[in-house]
């Protein structure tokens, strides 16, 4: 799911909304952060505000990075770093006036929505939950008290930009926080406001943490009182939408069926790697996913022409052998090529109940896709299904739990067979830890 949180300045927003996102396990996306850099590259290369072709031509070629370093994190205007230079008191007295400017909002839009179409995350701003993201599942917005917000802010530059915030006490930092105020609620584009349905947390009297538990457990209400995921997929097709509810209708009555670690999905080109231990692992972990998945099928299940002009609508692709042949690895990429997102069991064979190899292959796919691998532990198919039994047992109970994504950029610096070798050692640590958190009670977010 996507969270937005929203407010004005002062009021917490950029460290309640790191925290959040680290209690979810999500990304963290700090919009103003992009704002403040178009500022800078507008000071930086010396252009006057009103000229707004020179802010335009300089926009068509304006790009923006995020890179975490040592758990810190790090913002870059092209190849230059910019975290310091971002939050000075000359950045503070523009970055309203550029941030209300039509194109640079329109350009930012799209670097926001394309990364929120990507993955979920945490987006913090002025304008997430209004503009952005208005169909947002939980939208936040923070206020507080105009005293509260000054000595917030002035705290702020001091540990920040020591030099600076000599020039200011709390009364000329209220004036100042009003002035921006005005600003950012009288644009005519995306005026600050609270958005509609948003969640409202007033953080005048609360500590940090007190404010991101109020946050996080809405989270966990909201997620609980919303419908299973793949029906708010809007891509999905109706036969595809028809067949996975009602596999999820028959998991959900007949065997408790539970989800966790949902906070991990994404919408980018995936690898969805479960454990494999029954015939039930396919329907279980494709009714779970919020997002269509695709699958691989021996050329033998499609013999039968009705059932094989079924299991295609179904997104099953057919191959000959096993993911180690060419054709099988050539299928797979195309895929992911495409923006798929493809289940692939790692351990090649159904076991029989424990967790088995992960075949190196499925490193070499990571890096040549440069997709995501999302790893999968499955409870409870074993029991209800073994893979020595024709029909399965009409009662259990059943669990699928997704981890944090595995990406190819964590490797890039590794020799090729060296980061095959590691990216199978993190997918098998991985669904230990899944296996051991759901074993342990699971209680919060899966790691």
């Amino acid at each position: 799911m996507i969270l937005t949180i929203d407010g004005s300045a002062g009021t917490g927003k950029t460290t309640v909304a790191r925290k959040v996102a680290e209690r979810l396990g999500l990304p963290y996306f700090d919009t103003g952060a992009m704002y403040r850099s178009v500022a800078w590259a507008i000071l930086d290369q010396g252009i006057s505000l009103e000229d707004t072709e020179a802010i335009s031509n300089l926009l068509d070629k304006f790009t923006f990075d995020i890179r975490e370093h040592d758990g810190e994190t790090h913002y870059f205007v092209g190849e230059r770093e910019v975290t310091g230079e971002i939050r000075t008191q000359k950045i503070n007295e523009i970055v309203s006036q550029v941030a209300a400017m039509p194109k640079v909002r329109e350009v930012l839009w799209v670097i926001q929505r394309t990364y929120g179409h990507k993955t979920n995350a945490v987006f913090e701003g002025r304008d997430m939950g209004s503009v952005v993201f208005p169909n947002a599942e939980v939208k936040i917005f923070l206020k507080a008290s105009p005293k509260m917000r000054a000595e917030r802010r002035l705290k702020e530059m001091q540990a920040k930009l020591p030099e600076e915030a000599k020039a200011f006490d709390p009364e000329k930092m209220k004036k100042e926080l009003k002035r921006r105020d005005s600003l950012d609620k009288g644009r005519k584009l995306a005026p600050l406001k609270c958005p509609k349905g948003a969640f409202k947390v007033d953080t005048s009297s609360l500590t940090i943490e007190e404010v991101v538990d109020k946050i996080v457990d809405y989270y966990h209400t909201r997620s609980e009182k919303l419908l299973p995921g793949f029906l708010h997929c809007r891509n999905m097709r109706p036969i595809y939408r028809f067949v996975i509810f009602t596999a999820w209708l028959y998991f959900k009555l007949l065997h408790r069926h539970k989800v966790y670690g949902i906070e991990h999905s994404m919408k980018r080109a995936a690898i969805i790697a479960p454990n494999h231990t029954s015939y039930y692992d396919p329907p279980l972990v494709s009714s779970s996913w919020p997002e269509e998945v695709h699958f691989l099928g021996r050329v033998t299940l499609f013999r039968n022409p009705i059932f094989g002009w079924f299991i295609r609508k179904l997104n099953t692709h057919p191959v000959h052998g096993g993911v180690a042949d060419v054709s099988v690895f050539k299928t797979i990429l195309k895929l992911l090529s495409e923006e798929k997102q493809v289940v692939l069991f790692p351990e090649g064979e159904r076991t029989d109940g424990k967790l088995g190899e992960i075949k190196p292959g499925i490193g070499m796919l990571l890096m040549k896709s440069k997709a995501a691998i999302i790893p999968t532990y499955v409870d409870g198919a074993y029991e209800a299904f073994p893979r020595d039994k024709k029909w399965p047992k009409l009662f259990g109970k059943t669990s699928c739990v997704f981890g944090s994504p595995i990406l190819s950029e964590s490797f890039a610096h590794l020799e090729k067979k060296e980061a095959q070798l590691a990216i199978a050692a993190k997918l098998t640590a991985s669904l230990k830890e899944l296996k051991a958190w759901f074993e342990a009670g699971a209680e919060g977010i899966p790691p």
